[in-house]
């Protein structure tokens, strides 16, 4: 008799550890904090020889938010978690530019992004860009604008230009677009 109220206490104790345990896993995982960087899947764009306006798109790519951040946070967090969604950066990048084909042809420039939670496009722009040659191109963004409905599998993008003097090559051209994301337990 003893000897069972001695494996029952024992078992009993057990039980409370194991319960302690589980719940301090609980409160490690809640303070679980992680600020990410994420660049979605680069978009390649070929703009033909032109004058006057240029539009290319709507491009869409995929991208697994979702895994990306399991990832990041050794499989303890998923996009359920997403606290905050800002978006940090838009640089297009000219892969074959000249002195005579870059963005001084460029008068001014303009990326849109949608996905498929949320099809209100977040627009970027340069009113007027610099005569100046360049194969690289920073759009100014709303780095405090919260972005946290547009995470979804699907971005879409899209690009515009009004030309100061005409392309005269096609030019090919990477779309890179960063954002910072807060994930938390």
């Amino acid at each position: 008799m003893k000897q069972n109220k001695a494996i029952r206490s024992l078992v009993l104790v057990a039980i409370v550890g194991i319960m302690s345990m589980l719940q301090s896993c609980n409160k490690a995982l809640q303070n679980l904090h992680f600020n990410l960087g994420m660049q979605t899947q680069t978009v390649t764009v070929t703009i033909p020889p032109a004058s006057g306006n240029v539009a290319i798109g709507p491009i869409t790519s995929s991208y697994n938010v979702d895994s990306f951040i399991r990832a990041s946070t050794g499989q303890q967090l998923g996009i359920a978690n997403i606290s905050s969604v800002k978006l940090a950066s838009c640089v297009i990048t000219i892969n074959n530019s000249s002195l005579a084909n870059n963005f001084a042809n460029f008068q001014s420039c303009d990326a849109s992004i949608f996905t498929n939670t949320n099809s209100t496009p977040i627009t970027m722009s340069i009113a007027n860009n610099p005569d100046a040659s360049a194969n690289t191109l920073s759009l100014p963004v709303d780095g405090n604008q919260e972005l946290k409905s547009y995470i979804g599998t699907q971005f879409t993008y899209n690009f515009s230009g009004t030309l100061r003097r005409p392309t005269t090559d096609t030019l090919n051209c990477t779309i890179t677009v960063n954002y910072n994301l807060i994930v938390q337990g």
